[in-house]
């Protein structure tokens, strides 16, 4: 419900009445409304995130991997109807916790131009791909341009412009 309402938008009555419980059970399971956010967010980053980056990491062939993380970042932020990345919709948003959040948030994205950066490392000393840019350079271009696609499906960006772009990314990122 965040992901589709923003944090604003969604009150804890209807929260606990779309998950079949009443208002003081989630109450005493989270506490309050901005830690259920955040429990929100870090699930998020598990169930979506978690997958995806083991999928990056297991695919033997890097053009391959960059290719089909920058389509899943592109299917999964038009096919449905929140779109986008709820972690940006809640490290945007105004809740009390709005802070932690963003800090969840900034660790989640470090840590995942990190695991990119190891790969594209691994490929530079196997002779897979170029000395330039740099591991570290190439795993924050790949963040960038996985959020700027998230944010330009939010905005209405059709699905096949979406995937061709993503695809055309693909050089920029190997270097090739």
């Amino acid at each position: 419900m965040f992901w589709e309402n923003g944090y604003e938008g969604v009150d804890v009555d209807r929260i606990a009445r779309a998950v079949n419980v009443t208002k003081p059970a989630l109450y005493r399971a989270f506490g309050d409304k901005p830690t259920l956010l955040l429990k929100a967010v870090e699930r998020y980053a598990l169930t979506y995130g978690a997958p995806r980056m083991a999928a990056f990491q297991a695919e033997p062939d890097i053009r391959k991997a960059v290719t089909a993380f920058f389509e899943a970042a592109v299917n999964s932020a038009t096919g449905e109807a929140r779109g986008g990345c709820m972690m940006v919709a809640a490290a945007l948003g105004q809740s009390e916790r709005v802070d932690e959040i963003r800090s969840f948030f900034a660790k989640s994205l470090n840590a995942s131009a990190n695991a990119f950066a190891q790969r594209f490392e691994r490929e530079m000393k196997a002779g897979n791909l170029t000395s330039t840019p740099s591991a570290r350079v190439r795993g924050h271009a790949f963040i960038d341009l996985i959020q700027g696609l998230r944010l330009r499906a939010k905005a209405g960006i059709a699905r096949e412009q979406l995937l061709q772009d993503a695809r055309s990314y693909v050089p920029l990122i190997l270097g090739k």
